[in-house]
């Protein structure tokens, strides 16, 4: 039964459309346009809001008191359905493992996900790690402290066991056998990602040469200008934002980076290689107080404090708390970006990035229905997912 959205401003990818309408048939997004309203089955008023691709984020730890990094699908149902009601449609869920055994185990969630009509779609898995993979993190007892090395015992049978599951993995490329990691993530068709890295300028433009191809959240756990014998030398951040090949993270949470950090992200890399990510951990949607969190290595008390989560010293940030629709409010509001740029850079540059050009993320015709109205502060109303109203 075809069905019409009408009484819309239209956040297209390059532009806002007022006045807009957009007819679905078959869960598929098949005409759209201005002014005079085309008749359905089913009419649908927007009241005048933005009707906009649902968001995806590619970088979600979980939320709502659900973690990805457990193994049970309630824990991941209730992320979902969290962050479903901030306006978001599909997501690359982030746990960060590569044990054969605990890949079988997030099959099966993720096989659970994929017959639930009521749940953003599942883009396959990012891997953030896991943690032997990268670098040591600088303000967090994690590890022994020690520089690990990247060998095939640490990843081959994980890729070949969840190769088909896994869309996007990260790693520090610098390491001990990194390259080699990132010639063996292009060939089983999982995109490379370089992050928790003190990776050179060089050493990224070597990695990229491997099938690098991803900086993960720019500026957070990265290497930046550092002084050789008093010559200057770039890292991971100048890369990143220099580099035009490379697709980039950005956490725009309002606390992780200032307005200005975000504006000179933007005008370096544009919108079709920025994305927007959360970053969220399983206390996204809490309000402020103390909680105690199992963060897979270990578990610790964290605070909720001035809108982010930090461990007991408050020396930095664990993830965010942050949802999809604050996301995009940050860069709209904060950074002054256009309402239809910030919404690209959560919709059709992650949706290309994961390999679902034209499929999702964006109002076009052929695309999945998967939308969401909200208003001009970015307060979402209802969200579909292609066509059938889940909030």
């Amino acid at each position: 039964m075809a069905k019409c959205f009408y009484n819309a401003t239209l956040v297209l990818a390059d532009r806002l459309l007022p006045n807009g309408w957009v007819l679905v048939d078959n869960g598929k997004i098949v005409r759209y346009g201005d002014g005079e309203v085309v008749s359905a089955e089913e009419m649908y008023d927007c009241k005048g809001e933005y009707l906009s691709p649902g968001f995806i984020d590619v970088h979600c730890h979980g939320g709502g008191g659900g973690s990805f990094a457990k193994l049970e699908f309630e824990d991941h149902e209730k992320a979902l359905k969290m962050h479903l009601q901030h306006g978001l449609t599909a997501i690359t869920p982030t746990p960060g493992t590569l044990d054969v055994e605990e890949l079988k185990k997030l099959r099966e969630i993720k096989e659970e996900v994929d017959r639930r009509s009521d749940l953003p779609h599942h883009l396959g898995y990012f891997m953030e790690g896991p943690m032997t993979l990268c670098q040591p993190h600088p303000d967090m007892q994690m590890g022994n402290g020690e520089i690990p090395v990247i060998t095939p015992d640490k990843y081959v049978e994980g890729l070949k066991e969840g190769k088909d599951i896994i869309n996007r993995l990260m790693a520090a490329p610098e390491l001990e056998g990194g390259m080699e990691l990132g010639r063996a993530l292009v060939e089983a068709g999982i995109t490379a990602c370089m992050g928790h890295s003190n990776a050179t300028f060089a050493e990224v433009e070597e990695a990229m040469k491997n099938g690098y191809s991803t900086v993960t959240h720019l500026y957070s756990v990265m290497s930046t200008v550092t002084r050789d014998m008093g010559f200057r030398r770039g890292g991971l951040v100048e890369a990143g934002l220099l580099l035009d090949d490379l697709d980039v993270e950005i956490i725009c949470d309002g606390c992780h980076l200032p307005p200005e950090l975000i504006k000179l992200a933007v005008k370096c890399k544009g919108y079709d290689k920025l994305m927007l990510v959360s970053d969220c951990g399983p206390l996204g949607g809490f309000p402020e107080g103390e909680y105690e969190v199992d963060f897979g290595p270990m578990k610790l008390t964290v605070y909720i404090e001035d809108g982010v989560c930090k461990p007991p010293a408050r020396n930095c940030f664990l993830g965010s708390v942050a949802t999809s629709d604050r996301l995009v409010r940050t860069v709209y509001k904060e950074a002054g970006v256009p309402l239809w740029g910030a919404v690209r850079m959560m919709t059709k540059t992650p949706a290309r990035h994961c390999g679902y050009a034209g499929v999702k993320g964006e109002i076009t015709i052929g695309a999945d229905a998967d939308l969401v109205t909200f208003d001009d502060n970015i307060n979402v109303s209802a969200v579909w997912l292609k066509k059938e109203k889940v909030v």
